[in-house]
């Protein structure tokens, strides 16, 4: 509750709401350095106090007038805005602050979804995915999907409307564009909005309903560039121009707002307003943008000059970060492609490795079976020895024997031929053995060579997977740029890498105007069927 004699005030900014109570000899410069106090910002001469007053017009506070003398509509609580009074010509050669960009960054979005400002389908897809990437930041696909939008007003409704498309597909072009901004960092995200909405027609001009000498209803625009006359129902194109260098003197009499130009031969112009006091508004706003089109031609205060520098030393420390950056994240970059190649390359020795230890198993198994063939070869031979051994006795027997009896005689002569086939059995299978052992011995060699040239390789990957390690060991710390916990695990490969801030060069490049006017063409196609369509069912009901 105010204090006895004192005024609750409420003022709305673009991105919050201040509560004060000031007194009731308070002027409006007083309430006004209150808030630019409060908010911090130092462009103060580009905003202005709104209010609503008693009569339902919005008026802006006098600044040198007590706040409760002026027709602010009576509440328990007084309500302003605060908003950009004075747009700049140049939103990227005049603003400075990143707080006085964000202020009026919100209010032209603002302006541009509630149709204050005329915006054309195209740049209005353009622009709602500079908003969409100052507030979500990069599009991720992962993260992103289909409906992140759900909750934004993302389009003017003539726009939506204007168009039988249905949200999701509005949606489906915005991240296209959103897509394309990877890398934008926020505030040059809100400055490129700025940069494309400056130069919409409507941009930064308040409207006034007048008339004529001869009663024809126009309406006159007032902006940062000077006066112009609209025919009644066109806000696009001036019927009449009066820029600021070609104006010699603005005034206001009862309801007419008069312009002289500095052409003595031109007859000077005369406003007629609808409403009463209308005209000294119109003066108002009129003298305080040709006062801020004069102070743009004049060198810059020692405030602008002092704001200036500080702006070039936080770019350039920016910049000098953001190089250090790019620096990082270029040998985290080299990093993650050695630790994929390495992968790679592990993975094939893996697959080496398993060979190796099939062909070495296979191997174990050969050397096994050539030590059974050589043990049942030694015993074929021994036991070849063996019989023949019994041959010759048999045959000393056969020879002592010639006096023996026939028969007799006849019997060992048998025993003596069985003997000798079962000998040559034996060496036969002597014979085949030898010849059995002789392969197993030359798959044996060719398993031992094998062996021999896959350690070989095995060892040259090691040897080439350190001397890999090493080069981005040494590129790191040439860098000079990596973190003091990198430089101690340098010959670590790191587990997560950021994503890389890419360089970007603010402004729409030659492929961002191609899609931009791609979409265009689409939507103006699109927009000619529907209407083709219409005028098709219209002829068929007729």
């Amino acid at each position: 509750m105010a204090p006895k004699g004192g005024l609750n005030v409420r003022v709305l900014t673009m991105d919050t709401e201040l509560e004060f109570t000031i007194l009731s000899k308070t002027t409006g410069k007083l309430l006004f350095d209150q808030v630019v106090q409060t908010t911090g910002l130092r462009e103060i001469w580009y905003f202005g106090l709104q209010y609503t007053d008693s009569l339902g017009m919005e008026s802006w506070l006098n600044l040198d007038k007590k706040v409760q003398d002026q027709k602010v509509k009576k509440e328990a609580t007084l309500q302003f805005k605060f908003r950009v009074r004075f747009y700049p010509e140049n939103v990227v050669d005049e603003i400075i602050q990143g707080s006085t960009l964000r202020l009026l960054y919100l209010q032209v979005k603002a302006d541009i979804l509630n149709e204050t400002i005329y915006c054309v389908a195209e740049k209005a897809v353009l622009l709602a995915s500079f908003a969409t990437q100052a507030k979500y930041g990069n599009f991720e696909a992962d993260v992103h999907e289909a409906g992140y939008l759900a909750n934004d007003k993302i389009l003017p409704e003539q726009v939506m409307s204007g168009h039988k498309l249905s949200r999701e597909e509005w949606e489906n072009k915005i991240s296209l564009f959103h897509a394309k901004h990877k890398g934008m960092p926020r505030e040059d995200a809100m400055l490129e909005y700025l940069k494309v909405a400056q130069d919409l027609e409507t941009f930064g001009i308040s409207y006034y309903d007048i008339t004529n000498k001869k009663g024809s209803e126009l309406i006159l625009g007032v902006d940062c560039l000077g006066i112009n006359v609209y025919n009644e129902g066109d806000r696009l194109s001036p019927k009449i121009s009066f820029p600021w260098s070609e104006i010699n003197r603005i005034s206001f009499k009862n309801n007419n707002f008069i312009v002289k130009l500095n052409d003595k031969k031109s007859p000077k112009f005369i406003g007629i307003c609808r409403k009463p006091k209308m005209s000294k508004k119109i003066y108002e706003l009129a003298s305080g943008n040709h006062e801020m089109y004069m102070r743009r031609r004049r060198p810059d205060t020692l405030e602008v000059q002092q704001m200036k520098a500080q702006k070039r030393d936080e770019e350039t420390s920016r910049a000098k970060e953001k190089a250090e950056l790019s620096k990082e994240i270029a040998a985290r970059a080299k990093a993650e492609q050695m630790r994929e190649e390495m992968e790679t390359k592990y993975k094939e020795m893996e697959e080496r490795m398993k060979k190796r230890e099939s062909e070495l198993e296979e191997a174990n198994q050969n050397i096994k079976r050539l030590e059974e063939q050589l043990q049942e070869l030694r015993d074929a031979k021994d036991n070849l020895e063996s019989q023949q051994d019994e041959l010759k006795e048999m045959m000393q027997k056969l020879e002592e024997a010639k006096n023996l009896e026939a028969e007799e005689r006849h019997r060992m002569e048998e025993e003596i031929k069985l003997k000798q086939e079962e000998i040559e059995e034996v060496r036969n299978l002597v014979d085949e053995k030898e010849k059995q052992t002789r392969d197993l011995q030359e798959e044996v060699e060719i398993s031992r060579q094998k062996l021999e040239e896959t350690t070989a390789s095995f060892t040259a990957v090691i040897e080439t997977q350190n001397g890999d390690a090493s080069s981005v060991s040494s590129d790191e710390h040439d860098n000079g740029s990596v973190s003091s916990e990198d430089k101690e695990n340098s010959i670590d490969i790191p587990e997560i890498i950021v994503d890389p801030v890419e360089e970007r060069e603010v402004g729409m490049d030659a492929e961002m105007t191609a899609d931009l006017e791609e979409l265009g063409k689409e939507l103006e196609e699109k927009k000619n069927e529907e209407n083709e369509t219409d005028e098709t069912k219209s002829t068929g009901k007729t």
